[in-house]
């Protein structure tokens, strides 16, 4: 914009110069002065020279310089052929004519100056207006700025000062963060070392389970395999038990005619017993009511003994074990080859069967009899086809009444049949096929055969089916101890025997 300012003040100057010099030039050639035009390149500048006044001295000295001028000026190039006196004149002349020229330029100079100051004066009352308002908006603006460039000074200033009180705390903070960071990183550490352990640790466990999960798919198979052959086997044991069941019935009707045989053999008997007493007795002879009696009395050797049972109409057979396990044992169940068929009613549970000396079962009325004027113990002895024997031992032992369905009761569990017991402990009725007293809607009985404290079909079943190796495994319905070979091994042989506490 300066330089746009500068180059109009220059092109008015020249304006008003030329203006000047030509009013000049219109006031002198009024005069009558004369043009001198001088061309310098492409540039032309005229100049009005005053005509100059005739010397006062006297006509020879006007003529003579008049002549002079004149003939120097037709002649200019033969100045040496000139005299002195003209030479002088010429040279007077030239002098006039360079002071006439000085005094031109003065003048000149002078106008130009006085329209300069002119120029510039009406300049500056043209600028001087728009220049204020210039200058005010500017003033107005740089306050503007400035009050903005104070109050963002003084946010500064309040900034820096919090920055100052905060960067102790900052640095302390950055300090813990840095610690926190470098415990961080070694924790990172560890936790990578043991996520590569835990890798290596789940890529282990991952084919272990991949291997174990193919042996239960495999077993699942045999499984699968073994409950169809199951299935197919409980249907066939169906079958049998709606056979057995109807034999049951011929059965029950052949007991009801031997029962009324066997009441009227009875009455025979009572007769002659009344008639003579029993010779034992008659001849005075000691009457035993257990094995342990009978060890007291001097006997050693395990065998079948007699014993009087309170409330028995007759002396009962029973077979003594008086040496295992500190003796005066007495028998109430043995299985040991098969030969006698356990599948049996209420009735002859209740009465017992079998021979004392093989295998047998003694009877719930006479058990009942014997626990229930004294405190017993129950030892029970088993064996499977591999040779291995085990025992179970309860401390105390009872059994309830028929009325009662022979309740059993035992408690304080030992041995070596088991973690645990596999009779249940507690209020437990006993069950034949043809009295269902167990808590299975399933008739226990009738499923797993014989007579037993089954409770709901439970883990044991001393009475099941005797079956021969190899055909005892995989049999729910055999004779079972489910803590000593599992749920479903027969076993070889049993034993149960009691004997009282107080020996």
């Amino acid at each position: 914009m300066l330089s746009q300012l500068a180059k109009l003040r220059g092109s008015l100057l020249l304006m008003v110069v030329t203006v000047s010099v030509a009013q000049q030039t219109g006031q002198e050639a009024g005069r009558g002065c004369e043009t001198l035009v001088v061309q310098h390149g492409h540039c032309s500048y005229t100049f009005l020279l005053p005509k100059p006044e005739p010397c006062p001295p006297g006509p020879e000295a006007s003529r003579d310089s008049n002549t002079l001028q004149r003939e120097s000026l037709a002649n200019p190039l033969h100045l040496e052929k000139l005299p002195t006196q003209q030479v002088k004149r010429l040279e007077q002349a030239l002098q006039n004519n360079t002071q006439w020229l000085k005094k031109l330029e003065r003048a000149i100079k002078m106008i130009l100056r006085s329209k300069l100051v002119q120029v510039q004066q009406q300049m500056a009352q043209n600028q001087t207006a728009p220049m204020l308002e210039l200058g005010t908006s500017l003033l107005n603006q740089t306050t503007a700025q400035t009050r903005k460039l104070t109050d963002m000074e003084a946010q500064l200033l309040n900034q820096t000062s919090r920055m100052d009180v905060q960067m102790p705390e900052t640095f302390l903070s950055t300090n813990k963060l840095e610690n926190q960071l470098l415990l961080q990183r070694q924790k990172l550490q560890q936790l990578q070392g043991q996520n590569s352990e835990l890798e290596k640790r789940l890529q282990a466990l991952e084919t272990k389970q991949q291997e174990e999960l193919a042996s239960i798919l495999s077993k699942k198979a045999k499984l699968l395999n073994t409950l169809s052959r199951q299935s197919a086997a409980l249907t066939n044991i169906e079958r049998g038990l709606r056979r057995v069941r109807h034999n049951s019935s011929l059965l029950q009707d052949q007991q009801r005619s031997l029962s009324q045989l066997l009441v009227l053999l009875r009455d025979l008997v009572q007769e002659r017993a009344n008639a003579s007493a029993p010779a034992f007795i008659m001849a005075g002879e000691q009457v035993f009511q257990d094995c342990a009696e009978i060890q007291r009395s001097g006997a050693s050797a395990s065998g079948v003994y007699t014993i009087q049972v309170s409330n028995a109409t007759k002396p009962r057979k029973v077979f003594c074990d008086l040496q295992s396990s500190g003796g005066r044992w007495t028998l109430i169940q043995r299985r040991e080859n098969g030969t006698v068929n356990f599948q049996r009613n209420w009735k002859d549970y209740k009465q017992g069967f079998g021979d004392p000396a093989g295998e047998h079962w003694l009877g719930n009325e006479v058990v009942h009899q014997l626990t229930r004027r004294a405190a017993y113990s129950l030892r029970v002895e088993l064996q499977d086809w591999e040779g291995h024997e085990a025992y179970a031992q309860y401390e105390h032992f009872h059994l309830g009444s028929e009325n009662q369905l022979y309740r059993l009761s035992v408690v304080g569990y030992s041995g070596s049949a088991g973690r645990q017991s596999s009779l249940v402990l507690q209020n437990t009725s006993f069950s034949t096929l043809d009295s269902d007293n167990d808590h299975c809607l399933c008739k226990c009985a009738q499923v797993m055969s014989g007579g037993w404290w089954f409770d709901a079909c439970g883990l044991s079943n001393l009475n099941g089916v005797y079956y021969h190796a190899p055909d005892n495994k995989h049999k729910m319905d055999g004779i079972r101890w489910h803590y000593f070979k599992g749920p479903s091994y027969s076993l070889r042989a049993s034993r149960m025997m009691i004997r009282p506490l107080d020996i």
